[in-house]
């Protein structure tokens, strides 16, 4: 065999794009990885003032993600196995309640608190995963129940009161800036040497990135670091996903299956009450109602994040994207000042989708992928159209009841409280009047996208879904000029993934055949 019969020839760079693009979605955090950046960039763009990646501002956002992101890390071990803990709100609830109630009430040291409301998740885990392992229970069923079980639990033995301040070695688990001290020493004119220089530096930079630096965030990363590598170098983490991939198989290949799920339900529920410390950390007193619908923030961080909910595959890596992801989207939300019902609306359909991403990842269909990524347009469209949507008809819903209202008054009718409450003063009646006429024009845009992206679901054809893109990208200079810049991140993300989608059949039918050349 000669020289040049052995020498393969270099791909082109056409074909090292799709190799590479190829590599990139078989990960399974890249669906998280790519919207926080989309996201990012269009938010980033959209707005005035600070930029969005400032590092006091992605500080905040680590700031804010830490409690739920170390319960969402235990969530990825229990789902990894097959399995699930829908009661990790209630423990967090139930230990934040406890801790502060035993060392405000009982007189306990702070440090004997925080142990007993980490030896609290401990037990927890131990019922549920003793339940579950040992007497072959259906986890969704044993923690069904504990979610009702430890929050009354939380509520009975509370009272379900709030505890007075606690103390301040509660703010080292949240608010305690490790640099602070440093500072007022320097403020102080108490360092010498190098220290005196570093002190000056941490001053120069307090408002801009040191000010923003806090504990909550260090143990947030500490955290997924050390046990990203756990879980990666022991045989803990390996048995962990064997089981989730086959479990009797694990069992016959002699991994005592149970004592390993009974360990992962037990750290799971230990991570609850270590969030629970997060957020005592940055909150002035402790009360049984924390938590409240936690356990579907921390499914759908871990979904978000590439974890299949048939286990057996995920990473905490993505389940780190899926919980920024999240927070990223509800701050949008709040910034749009939307009511927190919606926030849970959209967490339940981001639920939806990423389950609907694990499902089509597996089949490996590329229609499948087109419509999946329609549908995302489809969401992203949906989530634009929240903010004007949401105004216009809290005010045309307002204005009927206060008309209904009065007919019945009018027609003699004795109203209850609740209708009386319904009724307008004339100048609320104007307001929301107002309300109404300035946002319709912006929700008939808006819901006119969300209808078109809707159709190219299922009518894929290349021109349509162009079309669309470039309907996304057209609704964002009117919208901006009707004050709408919250918008603007959806639309890009909803014109990014519209226009990846014409390319999911070349691109499948690209990697088709370097596969077959490669072998």
């Amino acid at each position: 065999m000669t020289h040049a019969a052995q020498t393969q020839p270099l791909p082109s760079l056409q074909d090292r794009i799709v190799l590479a693009l190829v590599k990139f979605f078989r990960a399974d955090w890249s669906g998280a990885f790519l919207a926080i950046v989309i996201l990012g960039i269009a938010i980033e763009l959209a707005t005035t003032g600070r930029p969005f990646f400032h590092p006091s501002n992605l500080m905040t956002i680590l700031n804010n993600s830490a409690a739920i992101g170390v319960i969402a890390a235990g969530m990825t071990l229990v789902i990894i196995t097959a399995g699930i803990d829908l009661s990790v709100g209630s423990v967090m609830g139930m230990t934040a309640a406890l801790t502060g109630y035993v060392v405000s009430f009982w007189g306990f040291p702070p440090s004997l608190a925080i142990l007993t409301g980490l030896a609290l998740g401990l037990a927890v885990g131990a019922f549920n995963g003793a339940l579950v392992a040992y007497y072959g229970m259906p986890a969704f069923i044993v923690t069904l129940a504990g979610l009702s079980i430890w929050r009354g639990t939380g509520h009975l033995t509370t009272g379900a009161q709030a505890t007075p301040e606690l103390p301040s070695t509660f703010d080292y688990f949240g608010r305690y800036n490790p640099f602070s001290g440093l500072r007022e020493a320097y403020t102080n004119g108490e360092l010498t040497g190098i220290w005196h220089n570093i002190g000056g530096f941490v001053d120069a930079n307090w408002i801009n990135f040191f000010r923003t630096f806090q504990m909550s965030m260090l143990i947030f990363i500490g955290f997924f670091i050390v046990l990203t590598i756990v879980i990666a170098n022991t045989r803990y983490g390996r048995w962990v996903y064997a089981i989730g991939s086959n479990e009797p198989g694990a069992r016959q290949a002699g991994i005592n299956t149970a004592r390993y799920m009974l360990i992962t339900y037990m750290f799971c529920s230990f991570t609850a009450a270590l969030g629970a410390l997060l957020f005592l950390g940055r909150a002035p007193y402790a009360k049984s109602d924390y938590g409240q619908m936690w356990e579907l923030d921390a499914i759908a961080a871990v979904v978000i994040g590439g974890t299949s909910l048939f286990g057996g595959r995920g990473s905490l890596w993505g389940t780190f994207m899926g919980v920024i992801l999240l927070k990223l989207i509800n701050n949008g939300l709040t910034l749009a000042q939307l009511d927190t019902f919606w926030q849970m609306v959209v967490t339940g359909m981001i639920i939806l989708v990423a389950v609907g991403i694990d499902i089509v990842r597996q089949s490996k269909n590329p229609e499948s992928v087109r419509k999946l990524l329609a549908a995302i347009a489809a969401v992203m469209a949906f989530l634009a159209c929240m903010t004007p949507g949401a105004i216009f008809l809290r005010a045309k819903i307002a204005i009927l009841e206060h008309n209904a209202a009065e007919a019945m008054r009018a027609a003699g009718a004795q109203l209850a409280p609740g209708q009386n409450a319904r009724l307008l003063s004339p100048a609320e009646l104007e307001a929301f009047q107002t309300a109404a006429n300035a946002n319709i024009t912006a929700a008939a845009l808006l819901s006119l996208l969300v209808i078109a992206a809707g159709y190219v679901v299922f009518r894929g054809k290349p021109i349509l879904t162009w079309v669309l893109a470039a309907g996304f990208v057209a609704m964002i200079v009117p919208l901006v000029a009707l004050g709408y810049q919250i918008t603007v991140p959806f639309l890009v993300l909803g014109a990014v993934v519209a226009m990846g989608s014409t390319f999911v059949f070349t691109i499948f039918a690209k990697a088709r055949q370097l596969d077959a050349n490669a072998s």
